[in-house]
């Protein structure tokens, strides 16, 4: 059984020309068009928290090839979630939507959501709120490999652990964990021999030299240190007298970070000529993997929890050499379509006061993951005999690429991830319809205690509240022109929320003038206004001193 859920979108969750590249953007880009191609439902759903977001998603799944319907939901409103069942986010924290979902019941829908980094505090903490929101047991988090569920399921038992000590509780509800892979349209990775031809003109690269490719965010902190690899292709250099180009595809955060690159491109590799494509160019991102012979990407850094482009190489039927790192375990068969580098990080126990200065604010997010990757090490010799093998061996390195581009065709492609979204939704439609939700909300109480109702909250800043009995009269006359420049004159027009129209606030100003005084609860019943929408109105016109209120 298959089913379909309500994608939340966002623009920031997909590429964009005005947003930095990432991989979460990447990847969040792949699965729109993904699933446009390949969701087996009649109609999709998306859930947004502007009006505008919904149009922009409808945007791209048909440019994405889906010729269907798409019904969109605001988050604003839940309650019209119950038609798709599930809610799919772009990230793994999923503790604010089920407080929003309490407002219409917690098995009113499931939700789901989708790890990729798991390093920043924003995320850390989210996954703390999550154990203390009201999260069900129909409700999961995607994790994209066996590792990074591992590094989820660690901090979820950090945090029961505490609540269990300080609350004595003896349940703490979780999410699922599935692991479901990232996937890719592999047929964009498609090798071609005119696109190799032109692309090793333009970059010097003769027939016989060996080309070896890396992709993504050249960052010392954010992505991987390449010294390793440097070392490591020099000592192939000088063992194998072949000429030998490294295509470093990527972009810069800024120019001290390329800086740093070249120069050490020059330290440790100075016999192995270093280019630098740029990988925003969509075109080249796509055609320069037909370039290379040789993928290498020994990542060092925790902010990386899957990896994209050793899958990516698979597809362009490339051999891979990688570090023995999260996720890239589950998409590189060690020795069939790569070879996996040992690393080695320090034991548990030794980054506490790490942890400590990141959680204080003395250290920034890069200055921590430095510090991290400063104590995780890929054993360079094992590199430089994997580097060797393929480097010396055209047929070795040619099995292992075509085996890498069947498993990327018969495991990675969307058109197999896919159904295993679907599947997933639907098993989580049917323990929700099956199983009781561990709490039900107070109809009198707020649904989340981080969104109470304002005037709730500071019920005490004011010196009364208006009550049915109070009496209001109009001030003075004014036509819904007045009222239309004293919403301009007084910022609502500005800020784009206003209590009522114009034309809704002139109906209330003249029925207070035909009734007046009246009381706020005879006006009520008289101009058949919504409870708060009346006090919203008279309030404001008190305010500007259209009209008196007496209590």
């Amino acid at each position: 059984m298959t089913a379909t859920a309500a994608i939340f979108h966002h623009p920031d969750a997909v590429e964009r020309p005005t947003t930095p590249l990432a991989g979460r953007r990447t990847a969040g880009q792949s699965f729109l068009r993904g699933y446009a191609r390949h969701a087996s439902a009649e109609v999709l759903h998306c859930v947004a928290g502007q009006a505008g977001h919904i149009e922009l998603f409808r945007e791209l799944m048909t440019d994405g090839g889906w010729t269907g319907d798409v019904t969109g939901h605001l988050l604003a409103q839940p309650e019209t979630l119950a038609a798709p069942g599930t809610m799919m986010l772009p990230g793994p924290n999923l503790g604010t939507y089920a407080w929003t979902r309490r407002r219409v019941g917690q098995a009113h829908h499931a939700l789901c959501g989708i790890t990729h980094t798991m390093s920043t505090r924003r995320i850390m903490e989210g996954l703390t709120d999550m154990l203390t929101s009201p999260i069900e047991s129909w409700d999961a988090v995607i994790c994209t490999s066996q590792a990074v569920r591992s590094v989820v399921e660690n901090q979820f038992d950090e945090i029961e652990t505490y609540l269990r000590g300080r609350f004595a509780a003896r349940r703490v509800p979780r999410p699922q964990l599935p692991v479901i892979p990232l996937g890719i349209d592999t047929a964009q990775f498609a090798r071609e021999p005119q696109a190799r031809a032109a692309w090793r003109d333009k970059m010097g690269i003769g027939a016989n030299d060996i080309a070896i490719m890396s992709m993504g965010r050249l960052s010392v902190s954010e992505k991987m240190h390449p010294g390793p690899l440097l070392i490591a292709l020099q000592k192939v250099a000088d063992a194998t007298d072949q000429r030998i180009v490294l295509i470093m595809v990527g972009w810069f955060n800024d120019e001290p970070a390329e800086s740093l690159h070249r120069t050490m491109a020059e330290a440790f590799a100075p016999d192995v000529e270093v280019v630098f494509p740029d990988g925003k160019d969509d075109r080249l991102r796509y055609e320069i993997w037909s370039a290379a012979d040789i993928f290498a990407m020994p990542v060092d850094n925790i902010q990386e929890t899957y990896g994209l482009a050793p899958v990516e190489a698979m597809a362009a039927g490339l051999p891979v050499v990688c570090s023995d790192w999260n996720g890239f375990r589950d998409t590189v068969d060690d020795g069939v379509t790569g070879i996996r580098v040992r690393t080695l990080m320090a034991a548990p126990g030794g980054g506490r006061a790490i942890a400590g200065r990141f959680e204080a604010g003395q250290d920034n997010y890069h200055q921590y993951l430095v510090q991290v990757h400063q104590r995780t090490a890929v054993d360079v010799p094992e590199m430089v005999a994997a580097l060797t093998a393929l480097v010396g061996d055209t047929d070795f390195r040619e099995r292992m690429g075509q085996a890498g581009a069947e498993r990327a065709r018969n495991v990675y492609d969307w058109s197999n991830v896919v159904p295993q979204y679907e599947a997933l939704w639907a098993e989580q439609t049917a323990r929700r319809t099956r199983e009781t939700p561990s709490s039900a909300p107070d109809p009198n109480g707020p649904w989340n205690p981080n969104s109470m109702d304002p005037f709730a909250l500071y019920a005490k800043y004011p010196t009364m509240t208006l009550r049915p009995d109070a009496r209001i009269s109009a001030k003075r006359e004014v036509s819904e022109d007045d009222l239309k420049e004293f919403m301009r004159l007084t910022g609502a027009v500005r800020f784009k929320r206003m209590v009522s129209p114009a034309e809704d606030l002139a109906v209330i100003h003249h029925a207070v003038r035909t009734l007046g005084p009246v009381s706020f609860g005879e006006l009520m019943q008289r101009t058949q206004a919504g409870d708060g929408v009346l006090e919203a109105a008279v309030l404001w016109m008190a305010k500007f001193d259209l009209v008196q209120i007496e209590t």
